[in-house]
């Protein structure tokens, strides 16, 4: 009976106090009368007086029910303490899912997973960019100095190479965070 929403439901309900048969209005809605009578039942239950005028149908009357199985650890207050945790500043991008897990009481790594993963944040490479020392920045003006007057016909005898770097005993890009 969960598929048919709050709306469906309340229209189900006012139809039948109306006085509507339930095959018209299974013709109409496309429920099948079983699920009409379902409904009906269950909101009577729920406190609706089909003889009470005006006809008032509340939320209450047409609810889903609560479902049965384990309730989620998911709170919005877990919620927003995680994705705070990993928005504060650069430290907290950069820690792995067992790490935030572990600041936090009760809360597996997976179920911090869950929650990155529901708000769109999803695990990248960390950049590393070296930053440029005095040294180096005299030297590059130098050089950019040097070649300001150089014409187009000059930079055209210029082989480009890409900037790739060789370390030994290194794997670029293999941590995850």
């Amino acid at each position: 009976m969960a598929k048919y929403d709050i709306a469906m439901r309340a229209v189900v309900i006012t139809m039948k106090a109306l006085g509507i048969p339930p095959l018209t209005i299974s013709a109409m809605t496309g429920i099948p009368t079983r699920t009409i009578n379902t409904i009906w039942d269950r909101a009577i239950e729920r406190g609706f007086n089909p003889r009470q005028q005006p006809l008032i149908v509340t939320d209450a009357y047409v609810a889903d029910a609560p479902r049965s199985g384990r309730p989620k650890k998911q709170t919005p207050e877990l919620v927003a303490t995680v994705l705070a945790k990993v928005r504060r500043d650069r430290y907290g991008r950069e820690k792995t899912y067992a790490d935030i897990a572990s600041e936090l009481s009760n809360i597996s790594a997976m179920t911090v997973w869950r929650v990155l993963r529901s708000s769109g944040l999803k695990k990248t490479k960390p950049t590393r960019k070296p930053s440029l020392t005095a040294r180096m920045r005299t030297e590059r003006l130098a050089w950019c100095l040097e070649h300001r007057h150089w014409t187009l016909e000059d930079w055209k005898n210029v082989i480009w190479t890409d900037e790739t770097s060789v370390v030994l005993l290194h794997r670029r890009g293999s941590y995850r965070v």
